[in-house]
C-alpha cells in the first residue's frame, strides 16, 4: 500500500532552508526529511501568488489555462468546474482516502479531497517580538484536526493526505504591525542577503521599479533601516520554525500509526518570499528567484535518493509524479512532467525550460509578466513598457545585474524561446490588459521614496472593478 503525505507551506522560499544553503533558519524536522530524502535543486512555482499557485498545483495547469489569475477582489475568478483535472479526484477514483487539512485558497482545484473546515484556534504568543495572528491561529487548528484524523482513521484505504500550513505567511501581518520607522529589536539578528542593496533598480522593468505602489506590504517598509529588514528575516525564520514544529508533530503521529514505514512525504510551497532581497518583502509582481523558487522535497518509503537532484522543474510536476508513483492513469490536460525518477536516480528529467507567470494580485494594478529559464539563463518579460530582464544565474545567482542590454544575441534567443512557448501553450500573454494609473508611476525611483496610499489602498475603498474580458475557454 502506497501512502502519500504532502506538506505545503505558504510563502516558503527555498533559500530559507538549510538544504538549499541557509544557515540562519531553524527547521530540524524539515532537515530530517531532507537527510533521508532528496530535494529538487531548482523547483519553480507556476505563479508567485497564493490562489493562482494553488489552483495550478492541484489542477496541474498553468494559470493561463485554468484562468485562476488573481487572489480575487477587483479581478474575481470563477472556481474551476469538473471539466478540469483535479489531483484529489484522481486519487479518490483510484480508491484512496484523499483528505486535506488547512488553507485552501484553491480556486476550486481541491475537488475530490475531503477538506476540513478553515477555522482558527487562538493561542498565546510564544515570543513577544513575533506575535501570532490569524495565520498562526489557523495553523494550530489545522494541526489539531490532522492529528485527530490520524488518531481515528482505520487506514482501510491507502492515504493521500495534504496538510496545508499557512506559515511562514504570518510575516505579512508582522510587516503591518511594524510599518514605518521604528526602533530595531535589540539582540542578535540574521545577516542581510547579498542582494539587499538594489543598485540596479533604474535598469529594471516599470512594474518592478514601482512595486511599492502596487504592494501594500512593500509600502509599509518606507522608513525602515537595515536592522528593520534584519528583524523581518528573524520574524520570517521564527514563523517558519513554528510550521516546522507542527510538521514534526504530524510525522511523529504518522510514524506511530499502522502505516509506519509505508509513507512517502512531499514538502513544497505555493511560492517564495523576497526575504529582504533588493530591500523588498513578501511577494508581488516580481519573478525573481526568491519568490519563484521553492522547496520540492521527497522523503520516506519510496525514496532511495539522497541529497540534491540537479536540474530544473516545476511544482506543477507534483500531479503527474504522484499519479505515476501510485500507478494511476494520467488524465489529459496536465502541464507538468513526471519526475518520479528523482526518487531513485537522484536526477531530474532533462527539460528545455521551465516557466512562471504573473498577472495581478487583486486587480487594482495589472502588470502581466512571464519568466522562462533555460539551463542557467533566465529571461523575464513584462507587457508594461516592454520591460525585459536577463540573468545569467551561474554568474549572477542573486540577480543583481540585469544583463538585457549587455547580451543582445542571448536576449534575442530567449525572447524567441518565450514567444515560441507562448504560441505552443496557447498563452494569451500578449493580449492581456495592462492597468497602471500614472499616480503609481510618478515618484522618484526607489522603494523608500514611496509616498501616499498604494493602488490597492486607494482603489479598494472605491470598490473599483476591472472589466473582465478573459473568460474560460475563450
Amino acid at each position: 500500500m502506497k501512502n502519500f503525505v504532502i506538506f505545503q507551506l505558504d510563502q516558503l522560499a527555498s533559500r530559507a532552508l538549510r538544504v538549499y544553503g541557509n544557515n540562519d533558519s531553524y527547521t530540524p524536522n524539515i532537515d530530517k526529511l531532507c537527510e533521508s530524502g532528496v530535494a529538487a535543486e531548482a523547483a519553480y512555482s507556476p505563479c508567485p501568488l497564493c490562489q493562482p499557485a494553488r489552483a495550478a498545483l492541484w489542477s496541474g495547469q498553468y494559470s493561463h489555462r485554468n484562468r485562476v489569475w488573481s487572489n480575487g477582489r477587483a479581478w474575481p475568478i470563477t472556481p474551476l468546474d469538473d471539466t478540469f483535472p483535479a489531483l484529489g479526484e484522481e486519487f479518490r477514483k483510484a480508491g484512496y482516502k484523499a483528505v486535506h487539512f488547512g488553507k485552501k485558497h484553491d480556486g476550486g482545484a481541491l475537488r475530490g479531497f475531503e477538506c476540513s473546515e478553515e477555522r482558527e484556534t487562538r493561542i498565546a504568543d510564544e515570543n513577544k517580538r513575533f506575535p501570532f495572528n490569524m495565520d498562526s491561529y489557523a495553523d494550530k487548528y489545522t494541526l489539531d484536526e490532522a492529528i485527530k484524523f490520524i488518531s481515528s482513521y482505520s487506514f482501510d484505504k491507502p492515504l493521500c493526505m495534504v496538510v496545508d500550513f499557512i506559515n511562514p505567511h504570518n510575516i505579512c501581518g508582522f510587516v503591518g504591525k511594524n510599518k514605518g520607522p521604528h526602533e530595531p529589536f535589540s539582540g542578535p539578528l540574521p545577516q542581510l542577503p547579498e542582494n539587499y542593496e538594489f543598485d540596479d533598480i533604474i535598469n529594471r522593468p516599470t512594474p518592478v521599479k514601482y512595486l511599492c505602489c502596487s504592494h501594500v506590504r512593500q509600502a509599509q517598509t518606507v522608513g525602515w533601516c537595515d536592522d528593520n529588514f534584519r528583524e523581518y528575516l528573524a520574524a520570517y525564520y521564527y514563523y517558519l520554525s513554528v510550521a516546522d514544529r507542527y510538521i514534526g508533530e504530524i510525522i511523529n503521529r504518522l510514524e506511530n500509526s499502522k502505516i509506519k514505514g509505508d509513507i512517502t512525504y512531499i514538502l513544497l510551497s505555493d511560492h517564495g518570499d523576497s526575504m529582504a532581497a533588493r530591500g523588498s518583502v513578501t511577494k508581488q509582481v516580481t519573478l525573481y528567484e526568491e519568490v519563484t523558487r521553492v522547496p520540492f522535497i521527497f522523503s520516506g518509503a519510496l525514496v532511495k535518493s539522497r541529497g540534491i537532484a540537479k536540474g530544473i522543474c516545476s511544482t506543477l510536476d507534483l500531479f503527474p509524479t504522484l499519479l505515476s508513483l501510485a500507478g494511476i492513469e494520467r488524465p489529459n490536460g496536465l502541464d507538468g512532467v513526471d519526475i518520479s525518477q528523482i526518487l531513485t536516480g537522484n536526477t531530474l528529467p532533462k527539460r528545455e525550460y521551465v516557466t512562471s507567470e504573473w498577472f495581478t494580485e487583486w486587480g487594482y494594478t495589472i502588470s502581466p509578466g512571464r519568466m522562462i529559464r533555460k539551463d542557467n539563463v533566465k529571461y523575464i518579460r513584462y507587457l508594461e513598457d516592454d520591460g525585459e530582464e536577463l540573468y545569467l544565474l551561474d554568474r549572477d545567482p542573486f540577480e543583481k545585474h540585469n544583463a538585457a542590454k549587455d547580451e543582445p544575441e542571448l536576449l534575442a534567443n530567449m525572447r524567441a524561446l518565450l514567444d515560441s512557448y507562448i504560441k505552443d501553450s496557447e498563452d494569451p500573454f500578449y493580449t492581456l490588459p495592462v492597468k497602471a494609473d500614472k499616480r503609481w508611476r510618478s515618484h522618484s525611483c526607489g522603494y523608500q521614496n514611496h509616498r501616499g496610499p498604494t493602488a490597492p489602498e486607494e482603489l479598494s475603498g472605491n470598490n473599483a472593478k476591472v472589466n473582465v474580458s478573459l473568460v474560460r475557454n475563450q
